[in-house]
């Protein structure tokens, strides 16, 4: 008998959930490092995607997570892999970015009226969220490489 969540599962994690880890995040990875990438700039390049991941950016951050690897002579494939395990801290931090902005580098007033102000009022606000995350970065980085290099550990390259 299947429940709420469609999960037959007892343990409560979801088999497609699972599934979709393995095939996006876990079999990559296993390929690179099946194809002679060595561990640690592999680490390297999933922190940098992560960190560039939780950018709170609405748009664009798959671009700039690929210019930021090709800058630093990274595996712009691993880059993204970082990137797209990222979008659900992304999501978590917009909320606490957007906060911290208003509250160190002041308020955005809210739009008078028109499309205009609104826009202008958002890029006021999205801007104050990246001083913010421009000032954690440097923090978050030795997080996620630690991540990075655990994750790349525990999958390492299959033995022949």
């Amino acid at each position: 008998m299947s429940t709420a969540s469609g999960s037959d599962n007892p343990g409560g994690s979801d088999p497609a959930w699972r599934d979709t880890c393995r095939r996006r995040l876990i079999e990559p990875l296993r390929g690179l490092l099946d194809g002679g990438l060595a561990p640690r700039p592999l680490a390297w390049a999933l922190a940098v995607g992560a960190l560039v991941g939780c950018m709170p950016l609405a748009w664009g951050t798959s671009l700039l997570c690929l210019g930021a690897a090709l800058l630093l002579r990274l595996n712009p494939l691993a880059a993204q892999i970082g990137n797209f395990a990222a979008w659900p801290l992304q999501l978590v931090l917009a909320y606490p970015y957007l906060r911290l902005g208003a509250a160190w580098f002041g308020p955005v007033a809210p739009a008078a009226s028109g499309q205009a102000n609104l826009l202008q009022t958002l890029v006021m606000a999205n801007g104050a969220a990246l001083g913010v995350w421009t000032l954690t970065a440097p923090l978050l980085m030795p997080l996620f490489y630690a991540a990075g290099r655990l994750l790349v550990g525990k999958i390492g390259p299959r033995k022949p």
